[in-house]
């Protein structure tokens, strides 16, 4: 009997295959079988962050610091004020190049039609303007580094239509000083800089140039009636980054030595991915490894390595860059860049069982854009109007319309540096990616 119970008993036994405890057996091997494969894939989660250039990847990066990390440091928000400084600088330039164009009494003449008392901020356009030529200095082999073309025959005789007849317009270039951009960087600039090293000199040096007065006057002609015609209806010859007109309206405080960027600051700041850039975060129980590639086409060589094992892709695009061109191919306008990324992302062998979601970014530039720069004249065969909700559908038709290998595509409408917007809709990302990772593992 005793020898019989202890057979019973013993664990390295298997139970005869009809018994009850057999079927428990096999049950609870698989209740650990399946509990091992939801740890394994809640812990190797790895997204693709894809896109073409200024989409929005990295701010989604950085918000994924801010939701599910401990945000950024004053140490870290310090480190950024090169990068803030060196999109500002670009921007201004960008005024500087309208003023060139259409000649500094443009401002003047457009304060009087205007009357006295209209225009926000007061004073006299024209002594604002030449304020910032003053500061902004630009010769024709200066701007040909962005734009091709010879400026100094142009400058006083724009013949871009602002709505009046531009007067000729002159300025002693012989002794010609260096320019702020320069004395931020001990040189001419070019297209391809980032952030100088150096951000501390940076940071000094900034501030010889960025006056109080300079602030005002940036502030003032920013938001002249003159530059937003100029720059609505000639986008490819007058880039302003998104946040130029955030950064614009904060010039005052920017400019003050004792300026720590925000952290809206630091999800404004606009620096050109140059390469891969892994960050690895907890979203609830899920381990998180997202991959923050180049946008423009130059970086795109980079991705293919990254592509093993990926649980998910999300893919930015941007809905108010409908109107603009590439930075390094002017001829080709983003809109169409981007879906034929996409295109060649969501058909592609690499990704036939990864789950594709589908950021349309920007909504807040989109919803401003919409009133004054028509969809329409660069998608002719919309006729949705200023609708800002089928405008939005159409876009995502557009990039349906791309999806041949008929994956499912989980499409969010998103504003990136929107931090409650972005936390809300990663709710959802991580129910999808989840799922997918489930279903990839034969568990649902």
């Amino acid at each position: 009997m005793g020898q019989s119970s202890s057979r019973a008993k013993d664990p390295t036994r298997s139970p005869p295959p009809n018994s009850t405890s057999a079927v428990r057996a096999r049950s609870d091997l698989i209740d650990r079988q399946i509990a091992l494969d939801s740890k394994r894939y809640k812990k190797e989660c790895k997204i693709l962050l894809l896109g073409s250039g200024e989409s929005g990847k990295s701010t989604i990066v950085k918000q994924m610091k801010i939701i599910h990390q401990e945000g950024f440091d004053e140490r870290e928000r310090r480190e950024f004020r090169a990068i803030v400084y060196r999109n500002v600088l670009d921007s201004v330039r960008t005024l500087a190049r309208v003023v060139r164009r259409v000649g500094v009494d443009a401002f003047a003449m457009v304060d009087m039609a205007l009357g006295e008392g209209q225009r926000d901020g007061g004073g006299d356009g024209r002594v604002w303007a030449e304020m910032i030529l003053d500061a902004f200095p630009a010769p024709a082999d200066f701007d040909a580094l962005y734009h091709g073309e010879d400026e100094a025959s142009t400058v006083g005789h724009g013949s871009l239509d602002v709505g009046i007849d531009p007067i000729p317009w002159t300025r002693n270039d012989e002794e010609r000083r260096p320019s702020a951009a320069e004395m931020i960087l001990g040189r001419r600039p070019s297209s391809t800089d980032v952030v100088p090293a150096d951000a501390a000199e940076v940071f000094a040096q900034t501030h010889a140039v960025l006056t109080p007065l300079l602030a005002d006057a940036i502030h003032y002609i920013a938001r002249h009636p003159v530059v937003e015609k100029v720059v609505d209806e000639n986008p490819a010859d007058f880039y302003l980054m998104d946040s130029a007109t955030y950064f614009f309206s904060s010039i005052h405080r920017i400019a003050q030595a004792t300026y720590v960027p925000s952290e809206e600051d630091v999800l404004r700041a606009r620096l050109k991915s140059t390469a891969i850039i892994e960050t690895r975060f907890m979203m609830g129980d899920l381990s998180i490894h997202m991959f923050d590639v180049g946008g423009q086409r130059s970086e795109r060589k980079k991705w293919i390595h990254c592509f093993e094992s990926v649980t998910s892709i999300i893919f930015c695009t941007a809905l108010s860059e409908y109107d603009q061109v590439l930075e390094e191919e002017r001829r080709v306008n983003r809109m169409h860049e981007s879906l034929y990324l996409f295109e060649s992302v969501i058909n592609s062998r690499w990704f036939l069982r990864t789950s594709v979601i589908l950021f349309l970014n920007k909504i807040d530039v989109f919803k401003r854009k919409l009133p004054k720069i028509p969809l329409g004249r660069y998608f002719p065969e919309y006729a949705g109007g200023n609708d800002l909700q089928k405008a939005a559908k159409y876009i995502l038709w557009k990039f349906m319309q791309e999806n041949r290998a008929k994956l499912t595509v989980y499409p969010h409408v998103t504003q990136a540096t929107n931090t409650k917007n972005i936390r809300l809709v990663f709710v959802a990302v991580k129910e999808t990616i989840l799922q997918n990772a489930l279903k990839d593992s034969g568990i649902l």
